[in-house]
């Protein structure tokens, strides 16, 4: 309640000035006015009483000021019990000269001073440092107004007759405005200065906070229409819109806008200027309801920004943050045109001129990107192209491309097959489209990747060092409804084999709990080049094995049936050597046969085999294991050895916990014998 009694007091400038006018030329002994109803369009009063007490041969008088109900209802103030007082006496140049307080019910009182000279009053109300002054002119229906580091609050039943919603918070206003009333309509208008002024909506939607301005105003009141227009330099102060937060600048922001409204909640933003040298041109035109919860209708925007490097972190840090890219990095420069239709967009065009891109997470980067992006949400289509100079997606680097493009129904696609290098090899886009669908979204791609470089590959997802050449294609992806879909599987070609990825799909791939189901097939590995990487021994031949039904959650396998088993081939020896040797017998929790000591073991570099296999089922968090056959005595065999010197591994532990085993294929890739409890 506290805060609601300044905001009543700018109404009694209004009223006093308007009843001196009656009140002074009334001199007598003792005079008395009571009107029952006064009216004008700016406001109305009832219950007026206005009293002059002049005894004979005083010095002065005294004028006592009443009406039960002062209501300028256009500006949105209501005064109730209105009682004003002062002393009355004549200065040297004949000027009536008025000095008191006036106050009324559930307000505080103000310094009231009131001077009448050759027909012109001036009436002046006071608190602190804080004034308002009127005063009339030559013209009927003409005042003169002016404010004084007024509290911004004083000024919200103005606001609230504009926008009810809004609350003013803080900071002051400076103007010289004219007030000028007919029949019809009242303007009230002038230079305007604020200076910390705060605010902010019910819903928290919109706020601001310490803004400064110099410029003018002015607002027209008519019977079915609010018009407001403004000119500012706006520097310093934050505002909040939505997601869009925007810390201005100390230097001045040029800032004008027409706007008119009507009494069912709806505006009409004719137009719109926002000029921040050098970072952003904006022009808009708009439709606001703002009895709505999607309060803007309809846009149209065309904005320049010269340089994005000035623009990023003044006016999209917090969009790139809502939309998980917290910590992007633009430069360069670009311009467009965005358009909006009953709450939702309905194009945009943009330009692009030498940008530059960095993901905060470095999950993604481009330089030198150029072209025309066309956007369309209705059925008219549009094309145009973008190009960049360099880019990558996390640390995969990709080659120049430029992608020709075509957007209809809110969706984008590629009108003709791109390719661009990626790790020494080739990248062939020949399909890309995204499509909206209501809530969700449709993604489609069809890719193939020939002879990128397997060393470049893994060093850039730290991978051991690899070597060799892959090539494969992912024929058809599409993520729908949350789930990504890789249908006709995955091929590849790896160490001088094959592998095959089929019933690939993601669910939830950018939620929580992201879950991967998958089957892989592989045959005729090389093992020479894939066990030299990982510390793990070395091992000549070739591999075939499976992983199907494979269950990923979080990222942590949950399910699979994998078995890896050697096949012969006619040519190629089949050699393991001693540490390949020990780490197996770790990984299957077994032991060397027929009784092969350490030192004898020691004693040579490599055996031949004739067959390895190793398998585990996992389920409930417990590896079913297993081998290339039964091993007599109990046990299954991992190691079947041939010739002389010969050495079988066999392995005892058939059931495994899942924690364990992972162990044990950690410390076996990295060289150290694991501790087994």
């Amino acid at each position: 309640m506290e805060r609601r009694q300044p905001t009543r007091k700018i109404a009694v400038i209004l009223a006093l000035l308007w009843l001196a006018q009656a009140a002074i030329p009334c001199l007598a002994n003792v005079a008395v006015l009571e009107i029952d109803r006064l009216g004008t369009p700016v406001a109305r009063a009832e219950g007026v009483e206005i009293t002059l007490d002049w005894p004979d041969g005083a010095a002065r008088g005294q004028l006592n000021l009443r009406a039960t109900l002062v209501d300028a209802g256009e500006l949105g103030y209501r005064w109730r019990a209105l009682d004003g007082r002062c002393a009355l006496d004549r200065d040297a140049d004949g000027a009536w000269r008025c000095i008191g307080r006036v106050k009324a019910r559930g307000a505080s009182g103000l310094d009231l001073s009131l001077r009448l000279h050759e027909g012109a009053l001036r009436l002046e109300l006071g608190s602190g440092r804080s004034r308002l002054a009127a005063s009339t002119s030559d013209r009927e229906g003409v005042f003169g107004l002016e404010l004084v580091k007024v509290p911004a609050v004083w000024l919200q039943p103005v606001l609230a007759t504009l926008w009810r919603d809004a609350r003013l918070t803080a900071g002051s206003i400076d103007a010289q405005w004219q007030l000028q009333s007919s029949e019809d309509a009242a303007t009230l208008g002038g230079p305007l200065a604020l200076t910390g002024v705060g605010m902010d909506t019910a819903d928290g939607r919109i706020a601001a906070e310490g803004i400064r301005a110099k410029g003018k105003a002015q607002l027209r009141l008519e019977d079915a229409a609010t018009r407001i227009e403004t000119s500012l330099d706006l520097s310093g102060g934050e505002f909040l819109v939505g997601a869009l937060y925007v810390a201005l600048p100390d230097h001045a922001i040029g800032f004008s806008t027409r706007l008119s409204g009507r009494d069912d909640g709806r505006w009409q933003v004719e137009s719109l200027r926002w000029r921040d040298p050098d970072a952003l041109d904006l022009e808009a035109n708009a439709m606001l309801d703002f009895s709505t919860a999607s309060y803007l209708r309809a846009a149209e925007l065309r904005f320049a920004l010269p340089d994005l490097s000035l623009a990023q972190p003044r006016y999209f840090d917090s969009l790139a943050a809502s939309l998980g890219l917290a910590g992007l990095a633009m430069s360069g420069s670009a311009q467009g045109r965005l358009a909006l239709r009953e709450g939702d967009w309905h194009a945009l065009d943009l330009d692009a001129q030498g940008v530059n891109l960095e993901d905060g997470q470095a999950r993604f980067g481009a330089t030198g990107v150029d072209g025309s992006l066309r956007l369309r949400h209705g059925s008219d289509a549009a094309e145009g192209t973008l190009s960049w100079a360099t880019a990558h997606l996390h640390t995969l680097a990709l080659g120049a491309a430029r992608l020709p493009l075509r957007s209809v129904d809110g969706g984008v696609a590629l009108t003709a097959p791109v390719s661009m290098s990626l790790l020494g090899g080739t990248l062939r886009l020949a399909k890309l489209s995204y499509a909206p669908r209501g809530e969700d979204e449709r993604l489609e791609l069809s890719l193939a990747l020939a002879d990128a470089d397997l060393g470049t590959l893994s060093a850039a997802f730290g991978w051991p060092a690899f070597s060799g050449k892959v090539s494969g294609e992912l024929p058809e992806v599409r993520y729908e409804n949350q789930r990504l879909e890789f249908a006709g599987g995955l091929s590849a070609g790896l160490f001088d084999g094959q592998v095959r990825v089929s019933q690939l799909s993601m669910e939830r791939p950018f939620g929580v709990a992201p879950m991967l189901a998958a089957s892989i097939d592989f045959s005729g590995l090389d093992l020479a080049p894939l066990t030299g990487v990982f510390g793990f021994g070395e091992i000549t031949g070739r591999l075939d094995g499976r992983i199907h039904g494979l269950r990923l959650v979080d990222w942590e396998p949950v399910a699979f049936d994998a078995a890896f088993h050697t096949v012969p081939r006619r040519g190629e020896r089949q050699r393991i050597s001693q540490r390949a040797v020990r780490e197996l017998t770790e990984v299957g929790g077994g032991g060397l046969a027929a009784g092969l000591q350490n030192q004898v073991l020691k004693a040579f570099s490599s055996f031949g085999y004739s067959r390895i296999g190793l398998s585990c089922v996992l389920a409930n968090n417990v590896c079913a294991m297993g081998g290339a056959g039964p091993a007599d005595g109990g046990g299954y065999v991992i190691v079947d050895g041939s010739g002389l010197p010969r050495v079988n591994v066999i392995g005892h532990q058939k059931q495994v916990d899942w924690p364990v085993l992972v162990g044990r294929l950690k410390a076996a890739t990295e060289g150290r014998m694991p501790v087994i409890d």
